[in-house]
């Protein structure tokens, strides 16, 4: 796919937030902007309070959307905003998940909030199991962009499967080497 994949990647680690977007039980929808993560494997990890409607509705059905996109791209008359769009099951992290993430997730924090002049995420202390935080994890199934050529075409559906595992596998690895 080239280029525009490896732009992908790129949005995605210079990212902070994401949309999330879940549904409860009765498939009423909730949009809310979460700070997130990123491990190897390219799946996206957040915390949020317990009692977060967004939180309350993966209870319900752990299922959620996921949008991540550059803000300050220049809106066109016909193109649209590039970024990534997913979806896939949600998982709540136990205390061991966590742990075993917990290298991987600090070596995300520490890429993104290089120069950042704003308070740093702060991982939770290794006892916080009694924290009324929660940390969830979204393992994409399918992952979506806007196709370049397309958007700029009217009456076209411009959404096109992509994959971005060997763009991203290469970026993380680049960054491990920095």
């Amino acid at each position: 796919m080239g280029d525009w994949t490896d732009g992908l990647v790129d949005i995605i680690f210079d990212s902070s937030f994401m949309t999330l977007a879940t549904a409860d039980r009765d498939g009423l929808p909730w949009v809310s902007p979460v700070e997130f993560v990123c491990d190897e494997e390219l799946r996206f990890v957040w915390t949020s309070v317990i009692g977060a409607r967004h939180s309350q509705n993966i209870r319900a059905n752990p299922r959620a959307a996921l949008s991540i996109y550059d803000s300050t791209q220049t809106p066109g008359v016909l193109g649209a905003v590039q970024g990534l769009y997913a979806e896939g099951p949600v998982e709540e992290l136990t205390p061991p998940d966590l742990e075993a993430l917990r290298p991987s997730l600090a070596k995300w924090i520490s890429w993104r909030d290089a120069g950042r002049t704003t308070p740093r995420t702060q991982l939770p202390d290794r006892d916080a199991s009694e924290s009324s935080w929660r940390f969830y994890r979204v393992n994409p199934t399918q992952m979506f962009a806007l196709d370049p050529v397309q958007s700029t075409k009217r009456w076209v559906d411009w959404r096109v499967p992509v994959d971005l595992m060997d763009s991203f596998s290469r970026a993380y690895r680049s960054r491990l080497e920095r």
